[in-house]
């Protein structure tokens, strides 16, 4: 993994297509929308893709259209995130492209950042960002460091990132049968290999919405994980053959490099039980000792 900082010495107008799947997400899309509206680097276009919403969606996404000719709305019968996104940019134009949810958002320097990277590092094949989490939590969300081979087995790349359109159409682009969720590892896993040159710019530029129901708690909720991941590997088993060749070897790296992002994670969470626990702790005795006092 890269991590990178970049110039404004490296500016180049790339043109980013954006696009952004809906599927009645009325009560969000208009927040997904302004976030693409406010960016600083102005060379974009916006591709909302209505997967069939039956509520005010349409209305919504057709306020924008109206008010900026950089976007551009399609509509479809529902089939899916991945179905969709391949609509959106079958459409596009751009050189660069940036997928993203029609309830998540972007930082405002989000496309400029990513674009100077690009510019800086021509080798680039991937770039993604820090994430911040927005809705009914708003926490930093912790991934582990890129590797291709961490890759095969649990994704640490978030579904909003930006890469090539050649780079996109040389693979295919989502596979429509991902209807479940995991369709962006899928895609990821296909997209890279291990020569590829994925950078991560250090800045929460990509906000997640997380809700109390949701396409990762329905997947789960609907004991559609295995499915979905068995998938991936049906679908790209020559990739994962050539790392099976010796199972117990590759069990025993990968134990090795996810664990201490996992006891990591626990530390800072007992960390924080502890905090928690002295603070209530404290408190009853000021109290009791109030009741004791009169």
């Amino acid at each position: 993994m890269y991590i990178v900082t970049t110039t404004a010495a490296h500016r180049v107008m790339k043109k980013v297509s954006i696009i952004v799947p809906c599927f009645n997400q009325q009560e969000f899309i208009a927040e997904t929308l302004d976030s693409v509206l406010h960016q600083s680097y102005g060379h974009w276009e916006c591709i909302i893709v209505d997967d069939g919403s039956t509520d005010g969606s349409a209305a919504v996404i057709e306020q924008y259209v109206k008010k900026d000719r950089r976007f551009q709305s399609f509509k479809k019968a529902n089939g899916g995130v991945a179905a969709a996104r391949n609509l959106g940019f079958a459409q596009a134009s751009g050189e660069l492209f940036v997928p993203l949810d029609g309830d998540d958002k972007i930082h405002p320097d989000f496309l400029q950042r990513a674009v100077d990277c690009f510019n800086t590092h021509p080798d680039t094949d991937l770039i993604h960002t820090g994430t911040q989490r927005i809705g009914e939590s708003r926490k930093i969300w912790r991934l582990p460091a890129y590797s291709y081979e961490k890759l095969l087995w649990q994704n640490m790349i978030v579904n909003t990132t930006m890469y090539r359109r050649e780079a996109f159409f040389g693979v295919g682009g989502y596979a429509s049968e991902m209807v479940h969720g995991f369709e962006d590892w899928e895609f990821y896993v296909r997209l890279l290999n291990p020569k590829s040159r994925v950078r991560f710019v250090d800045a929460p530029l990509y906000l997640y919405r997380v809700k109390k129901n949701s396409r990762s708690t329905e997947l789960v909720a609907l004991g559609k994980v295995e499915e979905s991941q068995r998938l991936i590997y049906t679908r790209n088993r020559a990739k994962y053959d050539e790392c099976l060749e010796n199972p117990i070897s590759i069990f025993g790296k990968r134990m090795k490099e996810f664990a201490p992002f996992y006891s990591s994670r626990y530390r800072r969470t007992l960390r924080y039980v502890h905090i928690v626990y002295g603070a209530v702790t404290a408190t009853l005795l000021v109290v009791v000792a109030g009741l004791l006092a009169h």
